[in-house]
């Protein structure tokens, strides 16, 4: 059974939007920021004023996020470039120490960055697919979370958000089982954290995990090749209980996991 087990948004935290200037000042970082569903959520945060933090893999995809945020009159984003199927620790605290140097902290930190493959028996995966998408699922949301913690405890209102995907069944391999550890890595952070109150006797940071269901992203076709464009709804149309997190809309709430249904 998972623990934290599955908690359905509420419809509030389903329609929630941010307005402009409700990050004014913030600075959030975001993984897989070019991503379907992360691309959705640097455009969702800039909107509201927040410096965006862009994490990915391409530098092109991250060129072309950046104008695209500046074109939109937003702050000014700040791109790393970053293979996190292959960065090590010393990656992740050169990342900590600009934000702490060039940005002056965090105040949120959003784990989108995915890794996955098409469903197959778990015989059938090789050892190099299975340590990728560990590195990728796991370890590299642990390594980023760990550096940037320091950072996180110094905001006044600060938010580490997972992307979670319930994957037990047949035929989902490492991806199903990463995605477990990350369910567990996500729990166990919030345990830890859970003692680090302010002066209202609220969580200094909300450490929880949010599963957005199904989305028309290129993660979802890979895993669905045959499926119809319009079987699956955007990614924008599941950001309200992400965005509701990070916002930490439920000053208490820490430890959860959320599943839009």
């Amino acid at each position: 059974m998972l623990l934290p087990p599955y908690q359905s948004a509420s419809a509030t935290q389903r329609s929630f939007e941010l307005q402009p200037g409700d990050f004014a000042g913030r600075v959030i970082a975001v993984t897989g920021a070019t991503g379907g569903l992360g691309t959705q959520l640097c455009h969702a945060l800039a909107t509201a004023g927040a410096t965006v933090v862009m994490i990915a893999r391409s530098e092109k995809r991250l060129d072309a996020l950046y104008d695209a945020l500046l074109a939109a009159s937003a702050p000014t984003p700040v791109q790393v470039p970053l293979a996190q199927d292959k960065a090590a620790e010393a990656d992740y605290a050169e990342l900590s120490g600009l934000l702490a140097s060039e940005l002056g902290g965090l105040d949120a930190l959003v784990h989108t960055a995915a890794c996955s493959a098409a469903p197959m028996p778990l015989g059938d995966v090789s050892q190099a697919d299975w340590a990728r998408m560990f590195a990728v699922n796991v370890s590299a949301a642990r390594l980023a979370s760990l550096a940037c913690l320091p950072l996180l405890r110094a905001s006044s209102l600060a938010s580490l958000v997972f992307l979670l995907d319930y994957k037990p069944n047949a035929y989902w391999g490492a991806y199903g089982v990463s995605k477990q550890a990350l369910h567990a890595l996500m729990s166990m952070l919030a345990d830890e954290t859970e003692g680090m109150r302010d002066g209202s006797g609220h969580p200094r940071l909300a450490v929880n995990g949010y599963d957005p269901g199904p989305m028309r992203t290129a993660l979802r076709r890979k895993a669905f090749p045959g499926e119809l464009e319009n079987q699956s709804p955007q990614p924008s149309a599941r950001l309200g209980p992400l965005l509701s997190l990070v916002a930490r809309t439920d000053r208490q709430q820490t430890g959860s996991a959320l599943y839009h249904d």
